[in-house]
């Protein structure tokens, strides 16, 4: 039987504040409050829920359902920095042991691309009796059509380009780390990437070390031969060691073929020091 969200949800544009599902069918409180945690569109919360379930073993199906329904939207196109929380949402369905969900679980095994989830998922498998009664499929459980959906290309270009360029640190770290996370190969971001570190790996204090060897890994992850000999320079040249072996250990993740190398320069903005 298909579950619908309230009217009331859906006359307020479908919110997925922890208040908006207050009103979800048969839910004690425990199992309301993980509810909403599932439904926040927050990754880490949603992992947090997840092993809350897991570790008490909840077996409620209308919580459960939730639990599925997240899983099969999302593992389709799971990016590196999902997959705890992806696997800890199996484990989780794994541990009530219903047979309700063995097509879920066993959907995720034989079509995952991602190695780390296909393992939890197959363990989770194995605590279930088998495909007892009816089996839950997409669309039995019906969650707000924006939820975990996929952010467009240019939203994320334009969103990590203003945090690269806010002139701290701490903001184009976290930049970085999303990128590397997501191994984007926005040539956009890795230009940056790539500008902010060759004009400053020469100089860069202790404190920025950390910051620049993320960027690394950022341009590592896109895979993209473009950025060879930005990386060779910064190995070579760099008088921080962890950067030089960031440097290296990325470069090797690049793609071999032949294309044109970024050059310091080719992006002639105004960048930030970078200093704190």
């Amino acid at each position: 039987m298909m579950r619908y969200i309230t009217t009331a949800v859906m006359v307020i544009g479908l919110s997925v504040s922890a208040s908006s599902f207050s009103a979800m069918a048969e839910l004690g409180p425990e199992e309301q409050k993980l509810a909403d945690m599932m439904l926040s569109g927050d990754m880490v919360q949603l992992k947090t829920a997840s092993k809350r379930i897991f570790s008490t073993k909840m077996a409620d199906p209308e919580l459960l359902d939730i639990a599925a329904a997240i899983l099969l939207k999302k593992y389709p196109r799971a990016v590196r920095s999902d997959v705890d929380s992806l696997a800890w949402l199996a484990r989780a369905i794994g541990a009530s042991e219903n047979g309700r969900y063995y097509g879920v679980l066993s959907e995720v095994v034989e079509n995952t691309q991602i190695d780390k989830l296909e393992r939890h998922a197959d363990t989770a498998l194995d605590e279930l009796p088998g495909a007892e009664g009816e089996q839950f499929v997409a669309g039995m459980y019906t969650l707000p059509e924006d939820l975990y959906s996929k952010e467009a290309d240019a939203d994320i270009v334009s969103r990590l380009k203003e945090m690269m360029l806010a002139g701290d640190l701490a903001s184009l770290k976290r930049a970085a780390q999303e990128m590397s996370s997501k191994e984007l190969r926005s040539e956009a971001l890795c230009d940056l990437a790539a500008e902010i570190l060759l004009r400053n790996y020469a100089t860069a204090q202790k404190n920025q070390a950390d910051t620049f060897a993320w960027l690394t890994n950022a341009i590592g992850r896109s895979g993209m031969a473009r950025y060879r000999d930005a990386l060779r320079e910064v190995e070579e040249h760099s008088e921080i060691r962890k950067l030089r072996r960031y440097a290296e250990s990325n470069r090797d993740e690049l793609s071999e073929e032949t294309t044109e190398q970024y050059r310091k320069g080719m992006i002639d903005i105004p960048l930030p020091d970078y200093a704190f």
